[in-house]
């Protein structure tokens, strides 16, 4: 059997400025190291073996202080990037919101319909995606995966196993930071073990 443990960055600089990060980066909060240290914590136990992240700065640090001790190499890829979101990277939302109403509200509610500048569509990001998920299945079946990556990428990989629609990529579960996923395979056929899970969070710190 196959585990894959989806994971979302912790939180960044730019998510509490909530500006769009897209291809660019901020490092992580405070919060942010000490979500990925709860789940760090909360992990312990699982023997990973194959540790993939995004190239990206904040997924490469969650994935660090995921790793903890294990004497894993993680393998760091493009493939795994957030959708690139041209001209909206580095934006904060509320100015996007009011110059581009239609579409930042297709971005969020209606994905068939949003259209990039400069950037990736649902489209491009799920043909990027998609084939990169198939081959790491297979160049590592029965092997216990983790994968750090971003919200809009892992919400493609969710939607995709689900066999839900492009229309459908936004259903709950909302993904906060470090959430967590879990897929088991066998046969190939995912079995949804966890989705969005954020049950490692500990709320008396940081008043969260």
């Amino acid at each position: 059997m196959t585990k894959l443990y989806l994971i979302r960055h912790g939180e960044t600089l730019w998510n509490i400025e909530r500006r769009m990060q897209g291809h660019l980066d901020s490092p992580l909060s405070a919060l942010g190291e000490q979500q990925a240290a709860w789940l760090s914590q909360a992990l312990s136990d699982i023997e990973f073996d194959v540790v993939c992240a995004s190239s990206s700065g904040r997924t490469r640090q969650t994935a660090e202080i995921i790793k903890g001790s294990r004497d894993l190499q993680i393998h760091v890829s493009d493939d795994w990037k957030e959708m690139n979101l041209g001209a909206w990277e580095g934006r904060v939302s509320a100015e996007i919101e009011e110059l581009e109403p239609d579409n930042f509200h297709a971005f969020w509610h209606a994905p068939q319909l949003y259209k990039s500048t400069n950037g990736e569509s649902y489209e491009d990001l799920r043909d990027r995606v998609i084939p990169a998920l198939t081959q790491l299945l297979n160049e590592h079946a029965g092997k216990t995966i983790a994968l750090i990556s971003h919200t809009v990428t892992l919400k493609m990989i969710m939607a995709y196993l689900e066999r839900r629609t492009l229309a459908e990529l936004w259903n709950p579960p909302y993904f906060h930071p470090t959430c967590l996923s879990i897929v088991e395979f066998m046969d190939q056929e995912p079995n949804i073990r966890l989705h969005g899970d954020t049950s490692h969070y500990q709320k008396e710190a940081f008043g969260y």
